[in-house]
């Protein structure tokens, strides 16, 4: 199972990512997909990124528990596909969900404990919602009608993607205008009833918040823990 260590929005020292190759795992359906994608811009920059990710399109479940194990013994969360998704080839990777289930239920049943996990996907699917017994999952939502196909299948968890800058304008260029849009945004957003939390480190500035723990920056652990919806502004 190849992992790196988190980087500055993550928290460096306590966060261990899982990535997959960006389009290959990922739905065509997903709104960022040759439309800015960050992962996609990644893979583009690093010629080392891709081939990295594409080392977990085929998993061992016996891999996968080792990570997790290993994960747990020094502290670290897991955050699952900072780039990809759990589709193989325009379907849900089934093998790869049931090597990851397989290797949590393993653990639990030998009476060990799981590192705190989350993970964002654009791929609505039940299946992917009976992880959270292990993990916090939450369904990416771009508007009302995303919320609407995500509910029907049983997410209770919303990453709000403000894509179309219907609550903020995109963040600017320049430390002084950065800093001014980030004072103007809202620290919690209603939209159709549903509370959504804008994420903190966003909000408050990249080094100050992180989403784990680091010695020089306040961990947020909201989507972490899985304690409440998210709003990302566009940025």
């Amino acid at each position: 199972m190849k992992t790196a260590n988190g980087n500055d929005k993550l928290g460096k020292e306590n966060c261990i990512v899982v990535s997959r190759p960006v389009g290959d795992t990922c739905p065509s359906t997903c709104a960022f997909l040759g439309n800015g994608c960050y992962a996609e811009q990644t893979e583009k920059i690093y010629p080392g990124v891709r081939p990295a990710g594409m080392q977990n399109v085929i998993t061992e479940r016996g891999r996968i528990r080792s990570m997790i194990i290993d994960a747990e013994r020094k502290g670290k969360s897991i955050r699952w596909h900072e780039r990809g998704d759990w589709f193989l080839d325009g379907k849900l990777d089934t093998d790869y969900v049931d090597n990851v289930v397989w290797a949590c239920e393993s653990i639990l049943a030998d009476g060990g404990s799981l590192p705190d996990m989350w993970f964002y996907t654009h791929i609505y699917d039940s299946r992917l919602v009976s992880m959270n017994k292990y993990m916090a999952v939450y369904a990416s939502v771009h508007n009302a009608q995303d919320v609407l196909d995500a509910k029907a299948v049983g997410f209770k968890l919303f990453a709000w993607c403000d894509s179309d800058q219907k609550i903020a304008t995109k963040r600017p260029r320049g430390k002084v205008k950065a800093q001014q849009w980030r004072d103007s945004l809202p620290k919690l957003v209603v939209i159709d009833n549903e509370k959504y939390v804008t994420c903190p480190e966003i909000r408050r500035g990249r080094g100050v918040v992180t989403c784990t723990p680091t010695k020089n920056s306040v961990a947020c652990n909201l989507c972490v823990k899985g304690l409440g919806n998210v709003l990302f502004p566009s940025h």
